[in-house]
């Protein structure tokens, strides 16, 4: 890696003490990181401690750092296998609801999965972010997963693979199954993607 990302630059900075260069990654990534768990379908008050839980990691683990990949990268793979430990750690243990579930609702919030920039706001809007929501619902957790960090955070395939630790050819493949199975859904509702 040649040149570094103005984020690397900054955890960087972090390792080496500056907790003013932590603080700008953390107001940053918060957002994005809340909303990837969001995505992965973690209630808002779980996404938002999922973030925190992971820039704890990364803050802990500072020291260690070393950029062999962009810093999005990093803590998107990080974040990645934080949500696995979530996940399993349900998977074996009661299930709680969140002091937010009564706001949030039985269902995740049609915005987590809202039509692209641009698209008219109007009922057909609600009715097209509302399908789109329950096609990705409907999704395996690995392609969930793909599709969270094509759309959510616009990541390119180079850096999925990295953060999946999978070849290249391999998320091209996942997202092009991905957007077919969403295309289909979303047909199948009446909307023409």
């Amino acid at each position: 890696m040649t040149a570094l990302d103005p984020d690397t630059e900054t955890m960087l900075r972090a390792k080496a003490g500056d907790v003013g260069a932590f603080t700008r990654l953390v107001e940053r990534f918060v957002r994005p990181l809340a909303a990837f768990f969001h995505r992965l379908g973690a209630d808002r008050s779980t996404a938002e401690d999922c973030a925190q839980e992971v820039f704890l990691k990364v803050f802990r683990s500072r020291a260690s750092y070393e950029p062999r990949a962009r810093f999005s990268t990093y803590l998107f793979s990080i974040a990645r296998h934080h949500w696995i430990d979530v996940v399993r750690h349900r998977a074996a243990g009661p299930t709680t609801v969140s002091s937010d579930a009564a706001a949030d609702g039985d269902r995740p919030p049609s915005d987590r999965f809202a039509a692209a920039p641009g698209a008219a706001p109007g009922p057909e809007h609600a009715e097209l972010a509302d399908a789109l929501r329950r096609a990705v619902e409907a999704l395996s957790p690995e392609q969930r997963e793909v599709f969270a960090l094509v759309r959510g955070e616009g990541l390119g395939y180079a850096e999925i693979a990295v953060i999946l630790g999978i070849p290249v050819g391999t998320v091209k493949s996942r997202v092009h199954a991905v957007m077919g199975v969403l295309r289909d859904r979303l047909r199948a509702e009446g909307f023409e993607p």
